[in-house]
């Protein structure tokens, strides 16, 4: 990999809130951005924390210097070349931590991925880490966090113990556990005592009660001692010994500490003695921050499952906060441009960007490598007006995806206009399960920025039901509903009182077997260029299958009839300024899908281009899919057309279907449920079917698929 430019600058920001309490009013970091020849850039912070870390921030300048005397330089192409590379270069750890940050995070953006999916073949796996912890200092905040089924909470304890007041949050939480952190503040004549004073509390472990903590853990405890800061200063010597001892109750890493390198190391050896291990932020930037949760997605990988602060289901926005004058992530001529992982990482990437008022492109993690270099180029190549604030693109399930461009104007009406439908209750949690890298998934974290409410955060690999448990609100498109009722035991949980379905056109089977269950749904009708949600069924009809669909507050929809279906029109303050190729969007957009208005309602019909014309009818896929969705033994359906030289076009289909599916059966009902020209006369049947990075069905893909004449008797 060759590098052919260094840029840094060191960022200073005042810190509020609990940071400004422990006695910090204002952090300085050294931010390092790196571009390679191939265009790929990585960013990276070093902010060495007073007092604690072993080295400096100017040890940190001095290791920039030294690395952007080299450009241009070639790195190895890997991460172990890469490592090493850093340690050569510095010793200071806070300096390695950035640098080989922003190097792997550019190898990795030269491979299409991310810094985490680049960290995680680092990672063996291990056995669970314990469960994410909330900090709280009152007992009101105790009461909110178990309120929301908080696991554990943390508390900072001064120097005199605050044994009183750890007793009333443990009386306010009495469920909940209790991790300590004394910040080594207590005389060390006092530790024993005071840890056998709270003996009979829920205590998982007490961080650095004191200097030189280790040494405690060869005596006989209440309960154990979690290592934090002190890990960057111990020798191998003092790690042997903590790590034999029953008392050693976890590792708290801070990478801005530690260095990258140090951080994994010790989170392996931590998981080989089964001992937990914690990876969280020291107050940095969200330079800082994203690489902190990259490293601890990468951890969380498989079986893991370290905790992370500010990945807490229950952090609110206010406490993302960071510096508004330094580089993020990757840059593109002045766009942030960003991978939309379901991760951390990237909720604070976007509010950074919002807090700073400069763009950012969100890129769906998953697409192709030939795709998403595409969508870089047309970023690069766009010249943007001064309000933009957000750049998504279309889902590309009927053509190439298109650049969108929203302003701050534009997601503020659209929280607006969605919480003025839904309504907020102090306690609601919104489940985030969709990309970000698309309208539906990002607007659930504007929604939630804009009332201060928790994200519940569903990252690859989680158990869907049990988030979906901690939640009030969600947001799922058919395929995801679809696969919470394959299980037969599931039920909504109780707190649910509403899940918001869209994306796709969901079956009337489908609305109707979720309706048996008691799905509180409200099928939702938007799309990227008005920023989501514009019409949604009304909330006291939740669940309820012939709900139609009724526009929010301040939109205006056009459309047909029910005898002729026309292109919806959609006005309204929610409408994208334009596409990122220069074609406007507001004030009107006329949409690509056909509808009808019925008593002020919106009923869709389907897609304009989706529309098959076989013998000069017309024949509209989703409500052929309804029929089939509805025969035994289906799945789920997707209609096409299939070119033909007598027709024009005849229908076709793809069935995802059920061991023991009977076909014959299946042709009967539809020659009786159809007319002629809309029976499928080509089928293909697979176990599932092909959907988009968006999970939308993928009618290209679906058509593709090997299909075979169907015979109707």
């Amino acid at each position: 990999m060759r590098i052919v430019t260094v840029e840094r600058l060191v960022a200073r920001w005042s810190i509020d809130g609990r940071g400004a309490a422990r006695g910090l009013r204002q952090r300085s970091a050294l931010v390092v951005e790196v571009e390679t020849a191939n265009g790929a850039r990585g960013s990276g912070e070093a902010a060495p924390l007073t007092g604690r870390s072993i080295d400096t921030l100017d040890d940190a300048v001095r290791a920039a210097d030294a690395l952007e005397a080299r450009i241009p330089f070639e790195v190895g192409d890997g991460t172990g070349a890469i490592a090493a590379f850093v340690e050569e270069l510095t010793p200071a750890p806070a300096a390695r931590f950035a640098i080989e940050t922003a190097l792997l995070e550019a190898l990795a953006a030269e491979r299409g991925g991310s810094l985490t999916s680049l960290l995680e073949a680092l990672v063996a796996p291990g056995p669970p880490g314990p469960p994410p912890s909330v900090v709280v200092d009152t007992v009101d905040e105790a009461r909110q966090a178990a309120l929301y089924g908080v696991p554990a909470l943390k508390l900072k304890v001064g120097p005199t113990g605050d044994l009183e007041r750890v007793r009333a949050i443990s009386a306010a939480a009495p469920r909940t556990r209790l991790r300590l952190d004394a910040n080594r503040a207590w005389p060390r004549d006092t530790v024993v005592d005071r840890l056998a004073a709270l003996a009979d509390l829920p205590v998982d472990y007490i961080e650095e009660p004191c200097a030189e903590a280790h040494e405690l853990l060869g005596e006989p405890l209440a309960f154990p001692i979690a290592l934090d800061e002190s890990l960057a200063g111990l020798s191998d010597a003092d790690l042997d010994a903590a790590f034999r001892s029953p008392s050693l109750g976890a590792l708290v890493l801070k990478p801005t500490l530690l260095g990258l390198s140090r951080t994994l190391a010790l989170a392996a050896r931590a998981r080989a003695a089964g001992v937990p291990a914690l990876v969280t932020h020291c107050l940095e930037s969200p330079v800082g921050r994203a690489a902190v949760a990259a490293v601890t997605a990468a951890l969380s990988s498989g079986a893991a499952s370290p905790a992370l602060v500010t990945r807490d289901v229950t952090m609110t926005f206010a406490e993302l906060a960071g510096p508004g004058d330094h580089a993020l992530v990757m840059r593109s001529r002045g766009v942030h441009c960003a991978f939309a992982a379901p991760a951390a990482e990237t909720i604070v990437a976007i509010h950074a960007a919002l807090a700073e008022r400069r763009p950012i492109a969100l890129l769906h993690a998953k697409l192709p490598t030939a795709e998403l270099a595409r969508q870089r180029a047309a970023v690069d190549a766009a010249h943007l007006p001064a309000d933009a604030a957000v750049i998504l693109f279309t889902s590309g399930s009927t053509g190439e995806a298109r650049g969108v461009v929203i302003s701050r104007d534009t997601l503020d009406a659209a929280a607006d206009a969605s919480a003025r439908h839904l309504g907020w209750r102090t306690d609601d949690r919104w489940l985030l399960a969709l990309s970000l890298a698309h309208a539906g998934g990002l607007a659930v974290v504007i929604r939630c920025l804009t009332s201060r409410r928790p994200v519940v955060l569903v990252e690859d690999g989680a158990d869907l039901p049990a988030l979906l448990a901690r939640s009030t609100l969600a947001s799922l498109v058919p395929a995801q509903l679809a696969s919470l009722l394959d299980d037969p035991s599931w039920r909504p949980p109780p707190q649910l009182r509403a899940l918001l379905l869209g994306g796709a056109a969901a079956s009337p089977a489908l609305l109707e077997a979720a309706a048996a269950r008691g799905v509180p749904f409200l099928t939702t009708y938007g799309l990227t260029e008005t920023f989501g949600q514009v019409a949604t069924m009304a909330p006291s009809r939740a669940g309820d299958p012939s709900a139609p669909l009724v526009p929010l507050a301040g939109v205006t929809i056009d459309a047909g009839t029910r005898d002729a279906p026309a292109p919806i029109q959609v006005r309204g303050p929610m409408l994208a300024l334009r596409y990122l190729d220069g074609a406007p969007i507001a004030p009107s957009l006329v949409t690509s899908d056909l509808g009808f208005l019925e008593a002020g309602a919106l009923h869709v019909v389907g897609r304009a281009d989706d529309v098959i014309v076989t013998g000069g009818t017309k024949v509209h896929p989703q409500q052929i899919e309804a029929v089939l969705a509805a025969t035994p033994g289906v799945l789920a359906a997707c209609v096409f057309a299939v070119p033909d030289d007598r027709w024009g076009h005849l229908v076709g289909a793809a069935l995802a279907t059920a061991p023991g599916f009977d076909l014959p059966a299946a042709a009967a009902h539809w020659h009786a449920a159809l007319p002629p020209h809309a029976r499928p006369r080509r089928l293909a049947l697979a176990a599932h079917l092909p959907l988009t990075p968006a999970d939308k069905p993928d009618r290209r893909a679906a058509a593709a698929l090997p299909h075979a004449p169907v015979r109707y008797r």
